[in-house]
């Protein structure tokens, strides 16, 4: 057994930009015959391992004038991962180093060694959230560019292994949104028309209406990914081809609510799943990129629609007073889907269904309802009463009870009785 040892190590530095943002560096390295105490020999690394990392956060609208708002935030990172093993994969009994340094020529040492280690690089860039702030303190109108907001992420991943010759993964996502959420503005009309303050007329007095949407909300997500892999052909030079795995989504989602009045509200939601169809294998002609072009403007193949509409309404029974002891609120959901039908038999057509429901719920509040009847108060005070415990008699050391005395007893003075 070779009882050689090994040496590992890492490190990280993390720097402050100021208000900026931050960078990050790490790295990490443990070379053939590293552990720990207790393990044994056949249990130590067989292998040189190297990983590294750079990060960097920042918020790049520091860097423009405070007046005009921008928000950027960016992340950026790339990180390999390298693993050589002490023994060739492929001749398990020799050791790596003694077949690269008897090899040929250099052209078959790099190919030597590309086939044994095992490498992975991940690179990635984020934009999350990027918008423009408002900064006149002004409530926001529908126009406005503050509502819009983007996002973006980019991902690269290469891999190679003994028997991964090519693995090479791209993801791209993007999104733009659109959101308006004023306060509601509610218009009372009748309000100082009515000078009574009977609360027989609070029905009609406090009647009102909102014109304005609580909320408008759009989102486009794109979502694409391509994936090519090739595996390794050992033992001769023929290439096997490649697979791919690869997708692109085209989401759209919209909501709205609106506030009719302080009781009755719509919540509206719709979601639209398209796929935008590509070209098999790479995407390197031009007639290819016209035809993604062309099927991604036209807005994708639609594989999926839903929509969720309620409307809820509150009962103005709190305005009559012989109904303010109760809570009704009454709610109407429908629900549309519509499923797309598979490529491979376009005969058996789409899919649709939908639903509706309709739901009523009470909440009574009966001892608000006690209150209203001087009988329904006393039997209910009564009731309250014989509930409490009653409190057990005081007694000396010796066991006897003891009166106490009123302290009123033989005084004169006014009585107030309440009713």
């Amino acid at each position: 057994m070779n009882e050689n040892g090994g040496w590992a190590a890492l490190g990280r530095v993390d720097i402050r930009l100021a208000d900026l943002g931050s960078l990050t560096l790490s790295a990490n390295y443990r070379s053939v015959g590293f552990g720990t105490i207790e393990q044994r020999v056949n249990e130590r690394s067989k292998e040189d391992y190297l990983t590294w990392d750079a990060a960097t956060s920042l918020d790049l609208g520091k860097l423009t004038p405070k007046h005009i708002g921008l928000q950027i935030p960016v992340y950026a990172g790339i990180s390999k991962t390298t693993s050589k093993p002490q023994f060739d994969p492929l001749d398990m009994d020799l050791r790596l180093k003694d077949k690269i340094n008897s090899a040929k020529n250099a052209h078959d040492a790099d190919s030597i060694k590309t086939q044994a280690i095992d490498q992975t690089t991940i690179k990635t860039v984020n934009f999350t959230n990027v918008r423009k702030n408002k900064t006149n303190g002004k409530k926001p109108k529908l126009l406005d560019i503050s509502n819009v907001d983007l996002n973006y992420n980019y991902t690269h991943q290469e891999r190679t292994s003994p028997i991964i010759e090519l693995e090479d993964i791209k993801k791209t996502r993007a999104a733009i949104g659109y959101n308006y959420a004023p306060q509601p503005k509610f218009i009372e009309p009748l309000k100082n028309s009515i000078k009574s303050k009977s609360p027989w007329l609070a029905l009609v007095r406090d009647f009102n209406f909102n014109y304005v949407p609580s909320l408008i909300s759009v989102k486009a997500d794109w979502f694409r990914q391509f994936g090519a892999s090739r595996s390794r052909n050992i033992g001769t030079s023929f290439k096997l081809p490649e697979t791919y795995n690869k997708f692109f989504y085209f989401d759209r989602y919209y909501n709205l609510r609106w506030d009719f009045t302080r009781s009755i509200s719509l919540d509206f939601m719709a979601v639209n799943n398209a796929r935008v169809d590509e070209p098999f294998g790479r995407i390197d002609t031009k007639e290819k990129k016209d035809s993604i072009q062309k099927n991604f403007w036209s807005g994708g193949r639609n594989t999926h629609y839903h929509h969720e509409g309620t409307l809820s309404y509150n009962l103005p029974t709190s305005k009559l007073p012989i109904l303010d002891w109760t809570t009704i609120r009454a709610t109407y959901t429908a629900k549309y889907d519509w499923l797309a039908g598979s490529l491979l038999d376009r005969e058996l057509g789409n899919t649709l269904l939908n639903g509706q429901t309709i739901n009523l719920t009470s909440d009574l509040d009966f001892e608000r309802l006690y209150q209203k009847s001087k009988f329904l108060r006393s039997v209910y005070s009564d009731a309250q009463e014989q509930k409490q415990p009653r409190q057990k008699p005081q007694k000396d050391s010796t066991g006897k009870k003891i009166k106490i005395k009123n302290p009123n007893f033989g005084k004169t003075g006014n009585v107030c009785k309440t009713n």
